[in-house]
Parts: C-alpha cells; structure tokens; sequence
C-alpha cells in the first residue's frame, strides 16, 4: 500500500461536545426553546453553568415568593418527608428554589405563564467544554401543554 492511500489516523470529533459548547455561547441569561408537535407544545428554559452566578445576582425570590415554594415543597411532600435522607431533602428544596427563580424570570422576560401547561419538568445535562472537560450541569425546565381536543360525540 502507498502512503497516499493509507487511511490517516487523526482525533474525532465529538459533535455533541461542540453542539454543546456553541449552545453556550449566548447572551441571554436563560433560554427559552419552544416547539409545536401534534397539538403539544414544549418549551425549555435552560440555564447554563457559566450563567448560574449572574443569574442568581440578577434574579432573586421575594421572603414572600421562597415562604411560598417552601409551603409548597412541604405540602407535596409531607407524607414521605420524614423518609427521605436529608441529602434528598436538600436536593429537593434546592430543585424547587432553583425552578421558581427560572419561572419567575422567564414569566418577567418572556411572558411565560407557566399556569398555561400541563406538564413540568427540571432536569440537570452535563456540559463540557471545546475540549471535552466537564465544567458543570444546565438546569433544564420542561414545560409541557397539551391542547384540549374538540371531539363531538354522536
């Protein structure tokens, strides 16, 4: 075999890093993706790790706003409560702070009324950066609307 057609040994790529790293290159301190599928609707608040702090300097609960997601918290939780490890119960109270700070700047921003969906959702997704190194987690807020359908019964 010539050198010319031997294959030549090289890095690949990773495109999901490099998707990641250019999603992340943004101005806004929180995104908002919407989409429309069959009658459903999705939106996605997502929060990048590099905008967690200027988020959190910018964007902040009233006493009267972080009484009432604690209320809440405790209400949905109040039968299991006593069960979960405290580790649990941390994460959950964060979750549920970190989730009504993104709705409350999505509401003043964007004009999102989450009352309008159905479904919620908040999950965290790894990011890296452009060379593969992990430098921290995207909150992601998933709210789902289904619209009512109009069926005539015979």
């Amino acid at each position: 075999m010539s050198e010319s057609n031997m294959p030549r040994i090289r890095p690949k790529k990773n495109y999901m890093v490099e998707s990641q790293y250019n999603d992340q290159k943004t101005d806004k301190l929180l995104m908002m993706n919407q989409r429309t599928d069959g009658g459903i609707t999705t939106v996605d608040l997502i929060l990048e790790p590099s905008k967690f702090d200027e988020f959190g300097s910018k964007v902040r609960l009233t006493v009267d706003e972080y009484c009432q997601v604690i209320n809440k918290l405790v209400d949905s939780e109040e039968k299991d409560w006593h069960e979960l490890r405290m580790k649990d119960q941390v994460n959950l109270t964060r979750d549920a702070i970190i989730e009504a700070t993104m709705l409350k700047y999505a509401k003043q921003e964007y004009g999102l009324d989450e009352s309008q969906y159905n479904g919620r959702d908040l999950n965290y997704v790894k990011r890296y950066d452009q060379e593969g190194r992990f430098i921290g987690e995207a909150v992601i807020i998933t709210l789902t609307m289904i619209s009512m359908m109009h069926v005539s019964l015979r």
